[in-house]
């Protein structure tokens, strides 16, 4: 570009010159430059003065898609382990963990390493060795390393989303649930449209609303990692301010056959034959506003009245569980709401009747 060698007192100097002679177009003429260049400079000083004249260093352009390169080998490594995965899932995935990246970075890293086809990621799958590697947010979170028997209502919580079905009359159901792995306490929130999930939103406004008026609160969440609804799950970051703001220790985790979803996949099953296997022969469950209140009475009896057939709340119904520790933590079990008394089926100070 002309004029690209003057400085500031040069600039300055050229402005000048023309002011004086009062001829912009001589004055460009004069010391090769263009007109374009002149007002530019003009208008820099108006507005900034002579830093407005200083030479600024071309930048060097910036690239958005640039992959770090510590997160391009984690895109790699995901592509070794699940070489059937393709950009989306591969997003979904590694952001679950706590990685900051976007889709088409992580196209451009495998367009860039010839794995844009699935055939190329299993070739490249078979040709490296697998990389060991922890999921970076499990190294803080051990939940299963300790008892339940020491532990206490929110220590731990579990939540999925679940497909139950379509029903005539009704359509799909979505299923969230939230199960608290000590007090086998359990939740769930209905919608007919995937697009419709608010996991987060009932998570705050019913659990841990709930558990803060008992002075209870949530330490360890574990979120089941579903690809069909992680993208659900992950909009706006709502995972992020929630567990944030409330100080809980929260990671992402496939279903894994052991002890830890043991509860939560017993407390479906039995939805599952207790309430959805009977609603199909109810003539009046026509609507999903029907099968959503029906679920939350069936709940609110599940809690207070289900007794705990084995471990070590054998014989107690999970109310009562609860209670108990909300009665260590109040001085006075009148402080806690009529209504919640009510819930917990109290009928007398400090005791839980099923």
């Amino acid at each position: 570009m002309k004029g690209k060698g003057y400085n500031a007192p040069n600039k300055f100097m050229i402005l000048k010159h023309a002011s004086q002679d009062n001829n912009v177009s001589e004055t460009c003429r004069l010391f090769g430059i263009s007109r374009t260049t002149y007002y530019n400079w003009r208008t820099a000083y108006q507005k900034m003065g002579m830093a407005g004249l200083e030479i600024n260093e071309p930048r060097k352009p910036q690239m958005p898609n640039k992959v770090p390169k510590a997160l391009e080998q984690e895109i790699l490594a995901y592509v070794q382990r699940h070489p059937a995965d393709g950009p989306q899932r591969i997003y979904y995935d590694l952001k679950a963990e706590g990685f900051q990246l976007g889709i088409s970075g992580i196209y451009n890293v495998l367009r860039r390493h010839k794995l844009s086809k699935k055939a190329q990621r299993i070739e490249y799958s078979r040709s490296k060795e697998p990389r060991n590697r922890t999921n970076q947010l499990n190294k803080k979170f051990a939940p299963a390393n300790k008892e339940l028997r020491e532990a206490y209502p929110g220590y731990l919580v579990l939540q999925r989303v679940s497909f139950i079905g379509t029903f005539t009359n009704i359509g799909k159901i979505y299923q969230y649930t939230i199960f608290d792995a000590y007090s086998k306490w359990g939740f769930a929130k209905l919608f007919n449209h995937k697009e419709d999930l608010d996991v987060w939103r009932f998570f705050e406004l019913k659990l841990v609303y709930f558990l803060k008026i008992l002075n209870l609160s949530v330490e360890n969440l574990i979120t089941e990692k579903t690809p069909e609804f992680m993208p659900y799950i992950l909009k706006n970051n709502q995972h992020e301010n929630i567990t944030k703001k409330y100080a809980i220790n929260h990671i992402f985790m496939a279903r894994e056959k052991n002890n830890m979803w043991a509860g939560i996949n017993d407390f479906n099953n039995f939805l599952g034959k207790e309430f959805y296997d009977k609603i199909t022969s109810q003539k009046d469950m026509d609507s999903f506003a029907k099968v959503e209140r029906s679920l939350q009475q069936f709940l609110l009896h599940y809690n207070s009245s289900w007794v705990i057939s084995s471990g070590f709340h054998k014989g107690k119904v999970p109310n009562e569980v609860i209670l108990k520790k909300a009665a260590q933590n109040h001085a006075d079990l009148d402080a806690l709401p009529l209504w919640l008394l009510i819930q917990l089926n109290i009928k007398e100070r400090g005791q839980t009747h099923v």
